[in-house]
């Protein structure tokens, strides 16, 4: 590999990783700057070490050290736009106005959709992918109420 391609990748992986250490960092104030701290254990716990796996991932971007390929690509980026603006339209706007349950539920069923090979206009497919969606929800829902028991935003729907 000439020395310009090894830049190229080392910038191609440096550049996303350093992204979702932003991120990170951005989910770890939020966790922390609460009047109320015993709601927000969990998310401290799960944003520190996502702070901790992505400063680890962006120092082995930064050397070199990485063997996960060539970076992201458009075709990769095209394939995965849907599904991250779904995600930030469920994060900014709709867990707070909906509830987390039935904006989580919406935003599961929408990307489920978007990226499922079967067809769009067969009926049996679409009870399918709402008993689904029910039960990924029923999962989460006693993962979070009844076993961690975090409070999740309430909205207009619960």
């Amino acid at each position: 590999m000439s020395d310009f391609q090894g830049i190229a990748n080392r910038w191609q992986q440096s550049v996303p990783a350093g992204m979702v250490v932003m991120l990170a960092l951005w989910v770890t104030f939020v966790s922390f700057d609460v009047k109320d701290p015993q709601p927000y254990l969990f998310p401290r716990l799960i944003s520190v070490a996502m702070l901790g796996l992505s400063l680890m991932a962006f120092a082995r971007a930064l050397g070199g050290r990485n063997r996960t390929g060539r970076g992201l690509h458009s075709r990769t980026l095209r394939n995965i736009w849907p599904g991250l603006a779904v995600m930030a339209v469920y994060v900014f706007l709709a867990a707070e106005w909906l509830g987390f349950y039935t904006a989580g539920a919406a935003a599961f069923m929408a990307i489920y959709t978007l990226y499922d090979p079967n067809p769009h206009n067969t009926p049996g497919i679409w009870i399918k992918r709402l008993l689904i969606t029910i039960g990924f929800m029923s999962v989460m829902y006693c993962i979070f109420a009844l076993i961690l028991r975090v409070q999740t935003p309430r909205g207009l729907l619960v």
